[in-house]
């Protein structure tokens, strides 16, 4: 069944674009701007791919991009969908089958989380280390295809080393303020309680967010090499905790965009 309907969604994209990608970017928060730099550009709106779930957030623009970044082919989904929005496990994740299934050996996942760690600044970039999965779901739940990926897929090293080394030493020549840590993901949509925010803490979480670890769960899956960032939107410690201000949560993603955006245009650049 999954298979067929990958084949549908390729199947059509194909009547659009014969690129072959070699990234898959997933443009969360503080990432949309690298999608302006895609040169011989080709977009295909969400909802004229077939299974293909629609995005509900204002934020994100709901097309997959192709073109080249940086000399390299990629694909863009410009948006993503999310667990909140109501959307299954495998149905937020699906989008993963079919970049992979285009020819996409890597994949690049960005998103906008809160810092728990005292140490990370508002405006602050993670590289996503490893994670921990609070969502209290799995993507890869069910009847396993094994054309797919295994049934039981090994999480050591889930987050390339080599692509984390070389971001990192992209982040110190360029001068942009970037750390390493562990990201947990939350189902959302509402933001965390102050008892949530120090139980996070005390199990070694650096960072908190609302996506990206179901995602990698498929890309690990399908042999896919992963690279994750986290725009740091807002200090989530103890020791600072004040109540949240979604405006002020997007004004520091965006401001934090044009950084990123450099970053990661940097590290595709240099990619083998």
């Amino acid at each position: 069944m999954l298979q067929a309907q990958i084949r549908e969604s390729l199947n059509y994209i194909r009547t659009q674009t014969a690129v072959v990608p070699e990234v898959a970017i997933i443009l969360g928060t503080g990432l949309g701007a690298l999608s302006d730099q895609v040169k011989d550009r080709l977009e295909i709106p969400y909802k004229k791919i077939p299974h293909f779930p629609v995005s509900t957030v204002e934020t994100h623009a709901g097309t997959l991009v192709f073109g080249t970044i940086s000399g390299k082919k990629v694909v863009i989904m410009n948006g993503r969908q999310h667990y909140y929005e109501g959307y299954s496990m495998q149905e937020i994740t699906y989008p993963i089958r079919v970049m992979k299934a285009l020819g996409a050996g890597t994949l690049i996942l960005s998103n906008a989380a809160g810092s728990v760690n005292q140490y990370f600044e508002a405006g602050d970039i993670m590289l996503i280390t490893d994670h921990i999965n609070l969502m209290g779901d799995n993507p890869l739940r069910g009847i396993n295809d094994e054309s797919l990926g295994p049934r039981y897929p090994d999480m050591f090293d889930a987050y390339s080393p080599d692509l984390i080394e070389l971001a990192y030493s992209t982040a110190m020549k360029e001068r942009i303020r970037t750390h390493k840590g562990v990201l947990v993901a939350v189902a959302g949509p509402n933001l965390e309680t102050p008892a949530e925010y120090r139980f996070l803490r005390l199990i070694g979480a650096d960072a908190v967010s609302m996506s990206t670890v179901p995602e990698t769960l498929v890309a690990v899956h399908s042999s896919m090499k992963i690279l994750g960032f986290c725009c740091i939107t807002d200090k989530c410690t103890p020791e600072v905790l004040k109540s949240s201000d979604i405006k002020e949560i997007i004004r520091v993603a965006n401001e934090t965009e044009p950084r990123l955006t450099r970053l990661v245009s940097e590290v595709i650049r240099q990619m083998p």
